[in-house]
C-alpha cells in the first residue's frame, strides 16, 4: 500500500509539475502587446490631439505575464435553441473610460484634458446570465449559437424597469429557415446585465469633466474607487432624458440622452453572410447587435458641422460626454454603443490569442474583438489626411485648412475637390450638442479619413475597407470574415479606438429583406436620409430652420436644449407650433 501510495503522490506531483510549465509557457507568451509595423504617414494614434474617444485597458488583452490562463470549457449547444445560463469567471475585469477628447474652454481659449492612467481592477462577481463560454470543435452553426448571452431564466435587470420586469441580454437565440436560407433568429431586450468596478480612470474622467459642476446633480459624482456598479445605478449625473423615478436610470447618464427602455429585439441574422454585389454603407440606427442583445450604432451621431451634412461628426468623439461608464447611450429608448463596448468586453474576457465574437452586423457578419493573435491588434487601414502639409494629396493646399473634400475616400489619388461649406480649421473649438467644448482636430469629421490600401497587405492583422478580413475566429475550424473592433497603442499603453470602430463605412455583405438595419443606400460623403431618398430634404438642416424661423443658429440650439430637443418648450419660446419645427428640423436617428 506504501508503494501505491508513493506513487500517486509522484504522479500527482510530476501533474503539478507539467501544470506550472504549461502556464509558464502560456505567460511567456504574453508579454507586450504590438499593433505592427505601419507605413509611414499620419495615423490615428500619431496626432496626440486627435480626438480619442475610448480606452479599454485589459479587458480583451492577454492576461498579465505571471497570471494562470484558464482553461476553456466548451459548451454543448443544440444546433436549434440554446439553453444555458451556466457563468464562468471573467479572466479579467477592468474598469476603463473614455479618453477625454481635447476640450476648449472658449473659442479663444483652448486647453486639454489629460488622458487617464490605465488601470486592471480586481475580477468583478460573475454576471447572472449566461457569458459565451470559450468554444471549440463545434459545428459553424453551434459556433454561432454559442456566441450569444443567453437569460432564458428572464433574470431582471438590477435597475431598468418599466410596467412589467424587464430582463437582461438576450432571451433567445435559435436557427429558422426562411425560404431555404437559414437564419440566427435573436429576442432580446436591449437592456444589457452590466457591473462596473469604479476605477481610478472613472474617477479621473468623471472628476475632470470639463462641465462637472453642471453635469452632476451635487457637483461630482456619487462613486468612490472600487464601487460596483450596476447598469443604470444613479452616481450622481444630472440625466435630463429620463424622470427620476424608479427603474429609470436616473442619474447613470450625463445630460443629453434619454434613458433607455426595453427594446424586445426580433431580430435575424443570416448564417452564411455572401459578399455584397454592391456594398452598402451604415446608417443611423441600429445596424446589429452585440452579443448581450444591445445595439450597434455606427460610427455618426447624425450630426455635422453647422447642419450643412457636409462634415459629419464621430460619435465617439463628439458624444465622448454623453456616454455612459460603459461607454454607451440611448436614442429614442435604444441603448447602443458607437465604438468598443468596454463593460462587454469585461464580461466576455479574453479568449486565448484571439478575442471572442463581440457581436453581429446586420449582414450576418460577426464582429470580433480588437485582438488577432497573441498580443498582436488587428489594424484599421483608415487613415487620417495631412491638412499640415499644404502639398499634401489629401490636404487642401492652405495648411490647417477644410476647404476641400477627397474625390474618393476609397482612392486619395484621384485628388481633392474644393468645396463649398468647409469645415472649421483644424485647432477650432467647436460645442456640441450637450454643451460641451471640444477641439475639431485632424480626425474629428468623417471626411477627414480615407482608405489606405498599402495597408490592407495580408498580414495577419490587415482589415479592408469594411473593417473585416478573412481569418480564424474563435469556435470555428475553418476561416471565416469577420469585421474586428479597432484600436490602436499609445506610448503610454493604453488604448485608443480608431475609426470605424468596428463596421464601415459600409457593409461587406448582402442585406437580406429582413436585415436589421438603419441604414440605406448611401455614400461615404453623406449620411442616408432617412426616408429612403436620394437626397436630404430641402432645407433639413439647422441653418435652413434658423433662417426659415428668422433666428439664428444659436438661438435655435439654445431653444432645443441637449438631445432629445424639448420641441414643445422650443416652439414656446421661438413662437411656432411644433409641428413647424418637426418639418423643418433633420430627422432623429431611428431605434
Amino acid at each position: 500500500m506504501g508503494t501505491n501510495i508513493t506513487n500517486r503522490f509522484l504522479a500527482a506531483a510530476l501533474l503539478l509539475i507539467v501544470s506550472l510549465a504549461a502556464q509558464a509557457c502560456a505567460a511567456s507568451k504574453l508579454t507586450e502587446a504590438t499593433t505592427g509595423a505601419s507605413p509611414s504617414g499620419s495615423t490615428a494614434s500619431d496626432i496626440a490631439s486627435t480626438p480619442s474617444a475610448l480606452t479599454d485597458s485589459s479587458v480583451a488583452k492577454p492576461p498579465e505575464p505571471g497570471t494562470p490562463t484558464p482553461v476553456p470549457t466548451p459548451s454543448v449547444v443544440s444546433t436549434t435553441t440554446v439553453s444555458t445560463t451556466q457563468t464562468p469567471t471573467p479572466t479579467s475585469i477592468a474598469g476603463t473610460m473614455p479618453v477625454a477628447p481635447p476640450t476648449a474652454t472658449s473659442a479663444a481659449t483652448a486647453t486639454t484634458t489629460a488622458s487617464p492612467t490605465v488601470t486592471t481592477q480586481p475580477p468583478s462577481p460573475p454576471t447572472s446570465t449566461g457569458v459565451p463560454q470559450p468554444l471549440a470543435d463545434l459545428s459553424p452553426e453551434q459556433a454561432l449559437l454559442s456566441s450569444w448571452m443567453l437569460n432564458v431564466d428572464d433574470i431582471p435587470a438590477a435597475v431598468i424597469s418599466d410596467a412589467s420586469v424587464v430582463p437582461t441580454d438576450v432571451q433567445s437565440a435559435e436557427l429558422v429557415d426562411v425560404d431555404g436560407t437559414t437564419y440566427l433568429h435573436i429576442r432580446a431586450s436591449g437592456i444589457p446585465s452590466y457591473e462596473t468596478t469604479i476605477s481610478q480612470d472613472h474617477i479621473d474622467f468623471l472628476d475632470n469633466r470639463p462641465r462637472q459642476a453642471h453635469d452632476f446633480m451635487g457637483g461630482s459624482t456619487l462613486v468612490s474607487l472600487e464601487d460596483q456598479v450596476s447598469f443604470g445605478e444613479d452616481i450622481g449625473y444630472r440625466s435630463t432624458g429620463c424622470e427620476d423615478v424608479p427603474g429609470s436610470g436616473y442619474g447613470y447618464w450625463p445630460p443629453g440622452p434619454a434613458c433607455p427602455t426595453s427594446q424586445d429585439w426580433e431580430a435575424r441574422f443570416p448564417v452564411d453572410p455572401v459578399k455584397a454585389a454592391e456594398p452598402v454603407a451604415t446608417g443611423l440606427g441600429a445596424i446589429g447587435l452585440w452579443v448581450n442583445g444591445t445595439a450597434i450604432f455606427n460610427w455618426s451621431d447624425g450630426q455635422s458641422w453647422q447642419g450643412e451634412r457636409v462634415w459629419w461628426n464621430l460619435a465617439p468623439a463628439a458624444e465622448a460626454y454623453d456616454l455612459d461608464i460603459c461607454p454607451g447611450h440611448s436614442a429614442m429608448g435604444t441603448y447602443h454603443h458607437h465604438s468598443n463596448p468596454t463593460c462587454l468586453a469585461d464580461q466576455l474576457g479574453y479568449d486565448w490569442y484571439h478575442s471572442p465574437i463581440y457581436g453581429f452586423a446586420a449582414d450576418g457578419v460577426p464582429i470580433a474583438g480588437p485582438w488577432v493573435s497573441d498580443n498582436t491588434l488587428a489594424r484599421s487601414s483608415w487613415r487620417v489626411r495631412d491638412y499640415a502639409d499644404p502639398d499634401s494629396a489629401t490636404g487642401c493646399g492652405v495648411a490647417g485648412q477644410r476647404t476641400c473634400l477627397l474625390v474618393d475616400q476609397m482612392d486619395p489619388a484621384a485628388g481633392t475637390v474644393t468645396t463649398d461649406l468647409p469645415g472649421p480649421d483644424i485647432g477650432t473649438a467647436v460645442t456640441s450638442q450637450s454643451g460641451n467644448a471640444f477641439l475639431a482636430d485632424t480626425g474629428w469629421f468623417m471626411q477627414d479619413w480615407y482608405y489606405d490600401a498599402s495597408l490592407n497587405d495580408a498580414s495577419p492583422m490587415a482589415l479592408d475597407e469594411h473593417n473585416g478580413h478573412l481569418g480564424t475566429l474563435p469556435g470555428f475550424t475553418e476561416p471565416r470574415y469577420h469585421y474586428h473592433v479597432t484600436q490602436e497603442q499609445r506610448p503610454d499603453g493604453s488604448l485608443v479606438d480608431v475609426f470605424p470602430y468596428y463596421v464601415g463605412p459600409t457593409l461587406w455583405g448582402e442585406l437580406h429583406d429582413s436585415a436589421l438595419t438603419g441604414g440605406g443606400n448611401g455614400t461615404l460623403d453623406r449620411q442616408p436620409p432617412e426616408d429612403g431618398g436620394d437626397a436630404p430634404p430641402p432645407g433639413n438642416n439647422l441653418q435652413a430652420a434658423a433662417e426659415t424661423l428668422g433666428v439664428s443658429v444659436q438661438v435655435l440650439q439654445d431653444a432645443l436644449g441637449p438631445p432629445p430637443p424639448d420641441l414643445e418648450r422650443a416652439a414656446e419660446i421661438l413662437g411656432a407650433t411644433v409641428e413647424q419645427l418637426r418639418s423643418l428640423l433633420p430627422a432623429p436617428p431611428r431605434p
